[in-house]
This record gives structure tokens, sequence and C-alpha cells, in this order.
């Protein structure tokens, strides 16, 4: 199978993806986290919210994230190089699952 740079960098497209909504996961954990921060200072007292923990989570989030797109990223130049790529159903089905379990725990904690 001869692999085109065109594939390579569809990969390293596909990997800045990943890097970008990790950074965005990031940048919104910080904005929830500095929010409850800032509420608790206009209102002079500790708010009972979970602001700050669900802006850590995402934060966290954001880090797995960028931590699997290399991962992926990584696995998939190496099998372009070696000629043995096959799409990877198992690997994302579990990091999805991951994922929505995060987000459903999160979800949950709200109501």
């Amino acid at each position: 199978m001869m692999v085109s740079p065109s594939d390579h960098m569809a990969n390293e497209r596909t990997f800045l993806a990943w890097i970008r909504t990790g950074v965005a996961l990031i940048g919104f954990g910080f904005v929830i986290a500095k929010f409850s921060i800032f509420l608790e200072v206009l209102k002079g007292v500790k708010s009972g919210g979970h602001s700050l923990e669900f802006g850590e989570v995402m934060i966290a989030l954001g880090g797995l994230v960028i931590g699997y797109g290399l991962a992926v990223y990584l696995l998939t130049e190496r099998d372009l190089r070696d000629g043995t790529y096959r799409p990877r159903y198992f690997m994302n089905s579990v990091f999805a699952v991951v994922v929505l379990v995060i987000a459903l725990s999160l979800a949950f904690l709200v109501i």
C-alpha cells in the first residue's frame, strides 16, 4: 500500500483538531472556575455551587482529549509508515464512552 504525503497531512490536521478541541475545553473550564471565584468575591460569601469543580473537570477533560489525540496521531503515523493502518473502532468507542460518562455525571450533579 502506497502512502502519500496527503495521508500524513490529513493525520496531522486531525491531530490539530484534537489539540484545538482540548484547548477549547481547557479554556471553557477556566471560565467556569473563574466565574465561581468571581461570584464568591462579588457576594462576599462562599457559594454553594459546584462551578469550581465543574471547571476543574473540564480542564482535566481538555487534557485527556489532547493526550488521546496525541496517542491516536502517533499510532496512525506508525501504521501509515508500516502500511498497516486499520480504523480504531474499539479505541474510539471506549474514548467516546468515557467522555459520555463524564458528561452525564456532570449533568446529574447539576440537577
